[in-house]
């Protein structure tokens, strides 16, 4: 049976008159009776909204602080795309994780009067990923992971891009393969890492630490990472984002390298970027706006209350001018 007003009123011992005066928001009504009506409203699944259509929203956290636009492009069109299809409304928001400490993920949904949300570029050092073990609005994450039954998670199936990048390049001879990761707080750089180190024992290669580099996915920390190689005698660097692999292809050329006879280089986005540069970058793809499709229909579910979990996508390798046979001398 759908929740209604008086049902909330009656579980709570308030009159129907105070609840619905609560969730409009009423001024004579006192924050924290507003805010008992909120929770329970929420926890019952409760729409104030008569229609059908509902309200989505996604919640891209510190948006100008990232350098794959072209991805984070694709994956709004295609959670914007699977939304249209179901006839449902989205707004996107821009937020910094300073601005998690203003509202709680509750309250922010239920004051935008969301009926779900998808966040991505969340850290596991942000205030609202300590928030989703309790939270009450159904929420699609991107790449991060959660306990409770009403978020899931949408991802590339990081383990299998590692070993189809590790896989390539031992195809190709080489043996001692370097690893740039991004950063720490990330939890995609976790299972980036796992899918390095799962792929060398799959083939056989003795991890070394020192082979492993913790850049931020920029260009310039990918700098740093062949700044960090140049004396490490490795033969090949599989990096986990295309702007740290073009980064250390950039300063690898400073440097007097040349690629790839002295060093194969494998990214990890497909970006446009990567043809542009020389050699053109080989690249572990995945499909940004398959994932924001993904993210959409899996928030649909959710909302009806059927707690599936994770929705991952399968990569695959573009491969091109950056990646070469190793020959010994």
């Amino acid at each position: 049976m759908k929740p209604t007003v008086r049902k909330i009123a009656d579980d709570l011992g308030l009159s129907s008159a105070t609840v619905s005066k609560a969730l409009a928001g009423r001024g004579e009504i006192s924050e924290e009776t507003k805010e008992r009506v909120r929770v329970h409203a929420q926890k019952l699944g409760y729409s104030k909204s008569v229609s059908v259509r509902r309200r989505l929203g996604v919640m891209v956290v510190n948006a100008s602080e990232k350098e794959d636009s072209s991805i984070l492009f694709n994956l709004l069109m295609g959670f914007q795309k699977y939304a249209d299809s179901l006839g449902n409304d989205v707004i996107i928001i821009n937020i910094k994780s300073e601005d998690q400490n203003k509202e709680s993920l509750d309250q922010f949904s239920y004051n935008n009067q969301l009926d779900g949300l998808f966040i991505a570029g969340l850290k596991n050092t942000d205030r609202y990923y300590h928030e989703l073990e309790t939270a009450l609005t159904p929420i699609v994450l991107m790449d991060i992971y959660s306990s409770n039954p009403m978020v899931g998670t949408v991802s590339t199936d990081n383990i299998s891009a590692g070993n189809l990048a590790i896989e390539h390049l031992v195809e190709l001879g080489h043996k001692r393969i370097g690893f740039v990761n991004g950063h720490k707080e990330a939890y995609v750089s976790q299972e980036r890492l796992t899918g390095y180190l799962a792929a060398l024992h799959t083939h056989n290669i003795v991890f070394d630490q020192s082979l492993c580099f913790d850049g931020d996915f920029s260009t310039e920390s990918g700098a740093k990472a062949a700044d960090y190689f140049a004396n490490k005698d490795v033969s090949a660097i599989y990096c986990a984002s295309d702007q740290m692999a073009l980064g250390a292809l950039q300063r690898f050329h400073s440097l007097g390298f040349k690629l790839p006879q002295d060093i194969s280089i494998i990214g990890f986005d497909n970006q446009p970027l990567g043809l542009g540069c020389s050699p053109s970058l080989t690249t572990i793809a995945q499909n940004p706006t398959a994932l924001g499709e993904s993210a959409c229909a899996l928030l649909h579910i959710l909302a009806q209350k059927i707690p599936i979990r994770h929705v991952k996508l399968e990569p695959w390798i573009v491969v091109r001018e950056s990646t070469a046979t190793f020959i010994t001398f």
